[in-house]
């Protein structure tokens, strides 16, 4: 059995114990579904070095190894969410977006693939690696919002005693973690674009080449840009936060896409030929 299978297999046995534990509310089965998401991450994190270590390079130059890698970040990020007694919950909705994901890119990330790709200086890989990190705190913070949503949801209906209601964490702690996800995406996200030049600069690379993905990233960044300002300046907390992070969170998924669909020489090897 291959790790790319084990791997799977883990996310998918984790997803499924969750589900079990919010429709049993066992202990036991909690401590299970916690070992098997821990498990999880373990057989991710050997399945990257693997990668690296066939590939010598940092998996970062396809689009697969990408999401791959922004799938492995958040879920180490969810590490002491899902261990915490208060949020341990949120690995209900986090699971099936990381199930759903790895199935889906798993099959192409190049595990026994050799490497062709060299860009020859630090600035790309730093660049990439900050951008996906800024990704996954972008999809801690939507799933994080999509909690926040459904709890107030609960709450504006007048259903405080149900059993789903009494599990997710208080809205208080959910403005917490989105507001610190969202932080240390938007933090990264904007290193990632600052190297990024610093490397487009180094390779001399033409505008025309990285306009998409410059136009792309500036319209995720502005959006999450707003939501901080807002934050800050007005004092948005709660509803409107979660709302602008899964606006924001979309449009990157969807730019992503469109991207990668209709200038495949925008990423990775295209930029080089």
């Amino acid at each position: 059995m291959s790790i790319i299978t084990i791997t799977s297999f883990l996310y998918i046995a984790a997803l499924a114990a969750f589900v079990i534990m919010l429709l049993s509310r066992k202990s036991l089965i909690l401590l299970f579904a916690r070992a098997l998401f821990l498990a999880s991450v373990a057989s991710h994190g050997i399945l990257m070095l693997i990668l690296s270590i066939n590939l010598h390079e940092v998996p970062l130059s396809s689009v697969p190894q990408a999401i791959n890698m922004m799938i492995f970040i958040s879920s180490l990020a969810f590490i002491p969410i899902v261990l915490s007694r208060k949020t341990y919950l949120l690995g209900v909705f986090f699971l099936p977006f990381a199930s759903f994901a790895l199935l889906w890119v798993l099959p192409d990330i190049g595990l026994s693939a050799p490497a062709t790709f060299r860009f020859h200086t630090y600035w790309y890989p730093l660049h990439t690696l900050s951008v996906i990190t800024g990704e996954a705190m972008f999809v801690v913070a939507a799933v994080t919002s999509i909690v926040y949503l459904v709890h107030e949801h609960i709450i504006r209906k007048g259903d405080f005693h149900s059993s789903v209601s009494s599990s997710l964490p208080a809205l208080t702690l959910l403005d917490r973690i989105l507001y610190i996800s969202v932080l240390v995406g938007f933090l990264a996200i904007t290193s990632g674009m600052i190297m990024g030049t610093l490397w487009a600069q180094s390779k001399g690379l033409h505008l025309s080449k990285i306009m998409p993905k410059i136009i792309a990233g500036g319209i995720v960044w502005i959006i999450f840009a707003v939501c901080l300002h807002q934050r800050f300046a007005i004092g948005w907390k709660g509803r409107r936060t979660a709302i602008v992070t899964l606006i924001g969170f979309s449009l990157m998924i969807v730019l992503l896409f469109l991207i990668n669909m209709l200038f495949p020489h925008a990423h990775g090897l295209g930029l080089l030929l």
